[in-house]
C-alpha cells in the first residue's frame, strides 16, 4: 500500500520525464534545422559560376630571351555569342606580343557541368634581368547563358603574374644570342674557283631558322672580313610561321664580298651561341672559305692617287692664277726669261708704283749714296737699251759684249735686292 507521500513522490518523477523528452524534441528538431542550413550553405558553394576564367604560366623563372606563354583560358556556362575584348599592358622590363587574332574553341567540364570554353595565348620575352610583374588583363565578354536562356555580357580579371628572368653565368659575356629549343643555320656561297681576281664579287647566302621565336628576335650576325675585301650585307628578310600552335621563324640575309687587293684571306666562320632552355649553351659556326686572289692593287692605287692629285690641281690653279706675286718674284721670273722690258717696267713700278716706265724720268734722291748712284746708272742704261727707237722692233735689245754677260746679269740681280 503506497501513502500520499509515496503518490506525490511519483507523479513529480513523471513531472520531470516528460519534460526531459520535450526538450530532447526540441533539440533534435533545432539539430535537424541547423544540418538542413549547412547542407543548403554547402549546396550554394558547390554550384559552378555562370563565367570564370583560368590564368597558367609556361615558366616563372625564364632566361632573358626566352618565350613564355602567358594562357588565359575564359569559361562560361552556354557558348559565345559575341567578339571577346582585350588590352595587351605595356611593360618596360619585357615584351608582350598576341600569339593569333582567334581564340581556340573547345570546351571542359568543371564539377560535372559542361563549360564552353576560349583560350587567348600571350607570348611575354623578357629583355632585362629581374622580377617581370604582369598586371591584371580585363576580358570582356558575351555570352549566352543555359541557366537562364539570356544573353549576358561579363568582364572577367585575369590574376596578376610575376616572373623572375636571369641570366645562365655562361652568357653574361655575351653581346648577343638566341634563346630557343632549336637552332639551325644554313650557310650558300657561290661557285668556288682556284683563284679569283681583284674586282671580284662573291655572293653568299646565311639563314636562321629558330623555333618558339619571333623572327625580329633573331640577332643580326656581326660580319667581319680582312683588309683587302670589303662586304656588303643586304636587307634581311624575316619571315614567321604559325602552324597548330607551333610558331617557327626564319632570319635570311645576302652578303657581297668584294675583292679590293691581292693574297689570301680567310672569310666567313661567324659564330652563334645558342641556349637551349633544357640543357644549356650551344655554338654554331658557320662555313669558312679561303680566297686566293692573283695581283694586287697597287696599280688601282696609283690610279687613285693620280686622280686625286689631278683634282687637287685643278681646284689649286684658279686661286694660283688669281694669286698677285710680289714684284721681287716678278723680277726675278723676268731675270730668268730674258725679257727686259717687262723687268724695267718692274723696277719702275716698283720704285715710282706707275706702269708706264717709258714716260718715267730717272730721278736721284738727294743726297744720294754710291750704292744708289751705280743702281741709277743701270736703270738708266738699261731704259735706253729697252726703250730707244731701235730697240722697238727688237726682242732682246740690250746683248752685252762678249766678256760683259757675267757682270750685266750679277748687275741686275743687284738691282732686284
Amino acid at each position: 500500500m503506497i501513502s500520499k507521500s509515496g503518490h506525490f513522490t511519483l507523479h513529480l518523477a513523471l513531472q520531470y520525464k516528460c519534460v526531459a523528452l520535450c526538450l530532447f524534441g526540441m533539440i533534435c528538431i533545432s539539430s535537424s534545422a541547423i544540418s538542413a542550413d549547412i547542407a543548403a550553405i554547402n549546396t550554394v558553394k558547390t554550384v559552378t559560376p555562370s563565367s570564370q576564367i583560368l590564368t597558367q604560366v609556361s615558366n616563372v623563372h625564364p632566361v632573358v630571351g626566352e618565350q613564355v606563354v602567358l594562357r588565359f583560358e575564359l569559361l562560361v556556362n552556354g557558348f559565345f555569342n559575341g567578339g571577346t575584348e582585350f588590352d595587351l599592358p605595356s611593360m618596360s622590363s619585357a615584351r608582350l606580343s598576341q600569339a593569333s587574332s582567334f581564340a581556340i574553341n573547345g570546351s571542359r567540364t568543371s564539377a560535372g557541368q559542361a563549360l564552353s570554353s576560349q583560350i587567348w595565348e600571350l607570348y611575354l620575352y623578357p629583355e632585362h634581368k629581374g622580377v617581370i610583374e604582369v598586371p591584371s588583363l580585363r576580358f570582356k565578354i558575351k555570352y549566352m547563358d543555359s541557366s537562364s536562356g539570356e544573353s549576358k555580357t561579363a568582364t572577367l580579371m585575369s590574376d596578376a603574374i610575376a616572373l623572375y628572368a636571369y641570366i645562365p653565368a655562361s652568357l653574361k659575356n655575351a653581346e648577343q644570342y638566341i634563346v630557343s629549343e632549336s637552332v639551325l643555320i644554313e650557310d650558300q656561297w657561290s661557285v668556288s674557283q682556284p683563284s679569283y681576281n681583284v674586282g671580284d664579287v662573291i655572293k653568299r647566302r646565311i639563314k636562321i631558322s629558330v623555333a618558339n621565336l619571333p623572327a625580329m628576335n633573331i640577332p643580326r650576325i656581326l660580319i667581319t672580313s680582312a683588309d683587302g675585301v670589303n662586304v656588303t650585307a643586304l636587307e634581311a628578310k624575316l619571315t614567321d610561321n604559325n602552324n597548330r600552335g607551333e610558331n617557327s621563324a626564319i632570319l635570311s640575309q645576302e652578303l657581297h664580298y668584294i675583292v679590293e687587293d691581292g693574297g689570301r684571306f680567310i672569310v666567313g666562320g661567324e659564330e652563334i651561341m645558342w641556349w637551349e632552355p633544357d640543357f644549356g649553351l650551344h655554338r654554331l659556326n658557320f662555313a669558312e672559305i679561303e680566297l686566293n686572289v692573283a695581283g694586287s692593287s697597287t696599280g688601282r692605287e696609283w690610279v687613285l692617287f693620280a686622280l686625286v692629285t689631278s683634282t687637287a690641281t685643278l681646284l689649286i690653279l684658279p686661286g694660283l692664277k688669281r694669286l698677285v706675286l710680289p714684284i721681287r718674284v716678278k723680277l726675278t721670273k723676268a731675270l730668268l726669261a730674258g725679257n727686259w722690258r717687262e723687268f724695267i717696267n718692274l723696277l719702275y713700278l716698283r720704285g715710282d708704283k706707275l706702269s708706264a716706265p717709258a714716260i718715267i724720268k730717272p730721278s736721284l734722291p738727294l743726297p744720294a749714296s754710291v750704292e744708289e748712284h751705280k743702281k741709277h746708272q743701270l736703270i738708266s742704261e738699261l731704259f735706253r737699251a729697252c726703250f730707244n727707237s731701235v730697240a722697238e722692233n727688237n726682242s732682246n735689245p740690250f746683248k752685252p759684249k762678249e766678256g760683259e754677260k757675267l757682270s750685266i746679269i750679277e748687275a741686275l740681280r743687284y738691282l732686284i735686292k
